[in-house]
């Protein structure tokens, strides 16, 4: 669906804006928008649905993100009353922070490949999103050149982050998509209906009439606002229900899936591997580890950091390390 364009506001005095906040909804503070500012964002507490140009997953507690310039973001929480409001850091920077010709100076090579990474968004994980999350907290305690200075060792930590960094949208993702204030509503319509029974059949039919349209009306406003097909949009809502379940609990993988709507357990499997790239059983194995990364880190963050220090290389030297082999260098320069 089209994004609406977000004017950014530097802080005073200074170059780049960071904001730690609280708010009743992010959908609502910060609907469907892009901007030409790099953005990193620190979810502090909040769990919901997180949507980068193309791709959708569910977010929770400690998400951190680097969405780069023009590239559609939303994170749509699931607040009930009662609970405690979302909270977020953002800082939102020009590649021109630092001065127009700095990107081209050797130093800044590995931060070079990275803000062309972060064309598809990126996705930080284990240690590295722990240094992030703390250099993130130092920003709000410096003024003047201290507070660039702590910026830019954000975006080193980011650089050297390659066995924490995973790509989020498709490579060649672009906006297309037009939609109006009317349909982004229904949009918001059936996300919050197609949550509520995941559980349960849902019938596309039954969803069309909810938003006052023909099936075949709604086919085409569908793939249009989303790029996606009804059916496969239901299907990322209910594999990544799948893998919130299986995370915060160590329930049968058989019976998480029947209770988010998979009466047919080889299409669960063909579902899931098709949308995250592996099955189940590695999705929950490959959590594990990071959990344990993260545990020990925060137990043991000086040899931690000394262990980073001495990585060789980066994601952005050999992206073919990654879960998402088809983008390479070549395909996330300009």
């Amino acid at each position: 669906m089209e994004p609406k364009f977000e004017t950014v506001e530097v802080d005073a005095a200074s170059s780049f804006r960071s904001m730690w906040f609280t708010c009743p909804s992010l959908a609502d503070d910060h609907t469907w928008h892009y901007h030409p500012e790099f953005e990193l964002t620190w979810i502090v507490r909040g769990h919901g649905t997180r949507f980068i140009g193309d791709n959708i997953e569910p977010f929770r507690d400690g998400d951190v993100v680097l969405v780069g310039p023009n590239l559609p973001h939303c994170w749509h929480d699931e607040h009930i009353d009662g609970d405690d409001a979302p909270e977020a850091v953002v800082v939102q920077f020009r590649p021109e922070t630092f001065g127009r010709d700095f990107l081209d100076l050797p130093e800044f090579d590995s931060i070079k490949r990275l803000f062309r990474a972060s064309k598809c968004g990126l996705h930080i994980e284990g240690e590295t999103a722990e240094r992030v999350q703390a250099q993130m907290r130092l920003l709000f305690e410096k003024k003047g050149i201290a507070r660039l200075i702590a910026l830019l060792e954000i975006l080193r930590v980011l650089a050297e982050g390659d066995h924490d960094v995973r790509f989020l949208a498709s490579p060649d993702y672009h906006i297309t998509n037009d939609v109006t204030e009317v349909n982004r509503q229904r949009i918001e319509l059936i996300h919050r209906h197609v949550r509520q029974h995941l559980d349960s059949e849902i019938n596309q039919s039954d969803v069309a009439r909810l938003v006052g349209l023909t099936p075949p009306a709604f086919s085409r406003f569908f793939r249009r606002a989303t790029g996606q097909t009804f059916v496969g949009f239901v299907n990322i809502l209910r594999i990544n229900e799948v893998c919130r379940a299986m995370t915060e609990s160590s329930e049968c993988i058989t019976r998480i899936a029947m209770n988010c709507g998979y009466n047919n357990i080889a299409n669960f499997n063909r579902q899931f591997l098709a949308i995250k790239s592996m099955n189940p059983s590695q999705y929950r194995e490959r959590h594990l580890r990071l959990q344990h990364k993260a545990t020990q880190f925060s137990t043991d963050n000086t040899s931690a950091r000394r262990a980073i220090e001495h990585v060789g290389r980066t994601i952005f030297d050999d992206c073919a390390a990654l879960p998402r082999p088809a983008l390479s260098m070549a395909s996330s320069a300009e």
